[in-house]
C-alpha cells in the first residue's frame, strides 16, 4: 500500500488503548482520531466491529466518507472500492479481478476488541497481547458505564495527573481534597511506596502514620485505577486523540439490575466537577513530558518520575533512560 506502519501512532506505539465508549457506536461508520492517526470503524457482525486507518489503499481518500452499505461492507465514496471484515477488499468497479486477485487488496486494519465499556484499539497493525484489564473491569462489555472530556493537553501530562497523590489539597481543595488539606497545610509529610507489577505499577501514599493510606494502580500505557474502598474503584483513562487533545474516560462496573444511561448520569454528576478542577491545571500545563526538562522533582513525584522513565523507553524509545527534570530534590 506504500504506508510505512512503523511509524504509525508514533505517540503511543504498540499499545492497548480503549478509543471510544460503546454508547457511541451505533449502526454506520465512526470516524476516530487515536494518537494521531485517523481512523475509521464500522460493525462487522454482531458485537463484532472493523477498525481501518482511515485512507483507502487505492488512492488514499478517506474511507470515513464512504457508506455502509446493508451488507456490512464499506465503499469508498473516491471509486467505490469495497473493504469487509479486516479490511479486506471484495469489490473494484470496473475491473475483472477474480478472487485471488482481491485477496492481494487490503485496508489496513488496526487490532480490535470490546471489553469493559469500551471498543478498544491495538496501535500497530498486529498484535498477539490482549488489554490489560484489572478483575474490576471483567465482565460482559456492555456491562460498565463511562464518562468522558476532552483536554486540550498532551496524554502523558493527564497520565501523570492522576497518578499523583499530592494535588488533591490544592486541585480539589473543596472536594476530594478537603479531608488531607488541613494535614498538609499543618506540614505533614508523606510516604510512598511503588511496586512494580507486568501491568504498571501498584502505589500507596502514607500520609503521616502509616496507618492511613491510599492506593492507586496504573496500568500501562494510560489507565489509573483510583482505590476508594473495597467494592469501590475508579478506572479514569488518558486517550491521546492528537498531539493537543486527549480524552478522558472514567469507567464503572453497572450495579446489578442498574441501568446504563440512569448510571452515567449519576456518574457524570459525580465525575463532571472533579475532573473539571483537574482540567483546569492540565491544560494550563506546556506539551509533553518529553520537553519537561526544566521541572523539579521532589521525594513525592516518585509515581510520575516512574512514569517518565517508562514514557522514555516505550515510547521515545531511548536506549537508556535519562532525567527529564532539572534537578531533584531530596
Amino acid at each position: 500500500m506504500g504506508d510505512n506502519n512503523a511509524t504509525l501512532f508514533g505517540m503511543m506505539p504498540g499499545q492497548w488503548t480503549p478509543a471510544v465508549p460503546l454508547t457511541e457506536l451505533g449502526d454506520d461508520l465512526v470516524p476516530l482520531e487515536i494518537a494521531g492517526e485517523r481512523l475509521v470503524a464500522f460493525p462487522s457482525g454482531a458485537e463484532d466491529w472493523t477498525v481501518l486507518l482511515d485512507r483507502c489503499p487505492h488512492r488514499g481518500a478517506a474511507l470515513s466518507l464512504g457508506r455502509l452499505l446493508p451488507d456490512g461492507v464499506l465503499q469508498c465514496r473516491y471509486h467505490g472500492w469495497r473493504f469487509g471484515a479486516g479490511g479486506q477488499c471484495q469489490r473494484v468497479p470496473f475491473n475483472d479481478l477474480n478472487d485471488a486477485a482481491l485477496t492481494k487488496i487490503r485496508a489496513t486494519a488496526i487490532p480490535s476488541r470490546m471489553a469493559a465499556g469500551c471498543l478498544w484499539i491495538y496501535t500497530g497493525t498486529a498484535t498477539d497481547s490482549e488489554p490489560a484489564l484489572p478483575d474490576t473491569l471483567q465482565g460482559p462489555p456492555r456491562g460498565f458505564g463511562t464518562y468522558q472530556q476532552e483536554w486540550n493537553a498532551h496524554w502523558t501530562r493527564a497520565v501523570e495527573n492522576f497518578i499523583d497523590f499530592t494535588h488533591p489539597p490544592y486541585a480539589h481543595r473543596d472536594t476530594i481534597g478537603a479531608y488531607t488539606r488541613d494535614f498538609a497545610e499543618r506540614g505533614g509529610t508523606a510516604h510512598i511506596e511503588i511496586e512494580e507489577r507486568d501491568w504498571g505499577l501498584s502505589m500507596m501514599n502514607f500520609m503521616g502514620s502509616r496507618r492511613f493510606g491510599f492506593r492507586l494502580d496504573w496500568y500501562a500505557p494510560n489507565m489509573t485505577c483510583l482505590h476508594f474502598g473495597p467494592g469501590h474503584q475508579l478506572h479514569v483513562y488518558s486517550i491521546p486523540i492528537n498531539a493537543t487533545h486527549t480524552r478522558v474516560m472514567t469507567v464503572r462496573a453497572l450495579p446489578p439490575g442498574q441501568d446504563q444511561a440512569s448510571w452515567e448520569a449519576r456518574a457524570a454528576g459525580i465525575d463532571h466537577q472533579i475532573l473539571d478542577e483537574d482540567r483546569l491545571i492540565v491544560e494550563s500545563q506546556p506539551g509533553d513530558i518529553a520537553n519537561a526538562d526544566a521541572e523539579i522533582s521532589v521525594a513525592t513525584d516518585a509515581p510520575t518520575l516512574r512514569f517518565r522513565r517508562w514514557y522514555r523507553q516505550h515510547v521515545l524509545h531511548a536506549d537508556q533512560p535519562q532525567p527529564v527534570t532539572r534537578s531533584t530534590v531530596q
